[in-house]
């Protein structure tokens, strides 16, 4: 495993970043704009951030944090996007974190 040149850039880096700032404990809407704010500030065109499960209560939710320009559908989503998907194990339950 070789290390990344920019970090910023990289999907699977910022949902581990993600993932251990939950696990901290600090605040998921605190967390997400974070993590969005530092990969467009490593010159992305666009990010989205998608948290979903318990995040406070009982109730399940999802919640999406995002900026810029994002192509999601068509041959050029599947080409030009970098995601990753990771799971949270809270003390609630399970979070799923998509970057």
């Amino acid at each position: 495993a070789e290390r990344v040149q920019n970090r910023g850039l990289c999907a699977q880096a910022q949902a581990e970043s993600l993932k251990f700032k939950l696990l901290g404990g600090l605040a998921v809407r605190r967390a997400c704009y974070g993590v969005v704010r530092f990969v467009m500030e490593a010159q992305a065109k666009g990010c989205e951030v998608v948290v979903t499960g318990k995040l406070r209560g009982q109730r399940a939710k999802g919640m999406k944090f995002g900026d810029g320009y994002m192509i999601k559908t068509g041959h050029a989503g599947q080409v030009y996007t970098d995601s990753a998907v990771r799971h949270v194990l809270m003390r609630q339950g399970v979070i799923g974190i998509k970057v």
